[in-house]
């Protein structure tokens, strides 16, 4: 059934399909308020403390590893659930249907594709940006993943073509780069210029 409720911690109306046996006592427009509110519950911060209650939440992972395998996150262990789900679909109650299609349109919603800047990209751009500085002036904070031969001229994907730089230096390069290859006419050569160039700076 669709409920219409306040947010308890910012006031933000807003609807929501619930399972009839479902309906929360309480109200969130997202988890980070959810989070915020229970923060101020003396009750549950104690719950959370309580030794019996972590217990049983651990017991609770364990035994979803141990059915789902220590991947949660593979295309081995969705299949699994996919599949559980294809054979169960006809038991489920149009309540818990709706519910799930809603879950599945939410996730489908964060992985939407950007152009070429897909769920692959960003996990892929945020692998290389781990504990790697701006190549032209050296700080970690701001980091993007540059293709110096862009995608809008067929630029790969592979580490050759990929090179860490800030926000601020990103545009600069970007710009740079364009430049040199107005000039030599050649994105290899120009890749291999500007990769020389970068590497050179710190």
């Amino acid at each position: 059934m669709k409920i219409h409720y306040v947010c308890e911690t910012c006031g933000q109306e807003n609807s929501r399909r619930y399972a009839a046996h479902k309906i929360p006592s309480h109200f969130f427009c997202s988890v980070a308020r959810q989070n915020i509110w229970q923060k101020t519950r003396k009750d549950i911060v104690e719950k959370n403390k309580d030794p019996h209650f972590r217990k049983k939440v651990s017991e609770g992972l364990k035994a979803r590893k141990k059915r789902l395998g220590s991947d949660y996150h593979s295309k081995e262990t969705k299949k699994k659930i996919g599949e559980a789900t294809s054979l169960r679909w006809n038991e489920y109650s149009d309540e818990q249907r709706e519910r799930m299609i809603h879950v599945l349109r939410n996730n489908a919603i964060k992985k939407r594709t950007y152009g070429p800047y897909d769920y692959e990209w960003n996990k892929l751009s945020a692998a290389i940006k781990q504990g790697q500085v701006c190549r032209r002036c050296g700080t970690k904070k701001n980091l993007n993943v540059h293709h110096i031969i862009p995608v809008s001229a067929n630029g790969s994907r592979d580490l050759d073509n990929l090179v860490t730089l800030c926000s601020s230096c990103h545009r600069t390069v970007e710009h740079e780069g364009k430049k040199v290859n107005e000039i030599i006419g050649d994105w290899q050569i120009a890749r291999l210029l500007i990769k020389e160039r970068l590497m050179c700076l710190i």
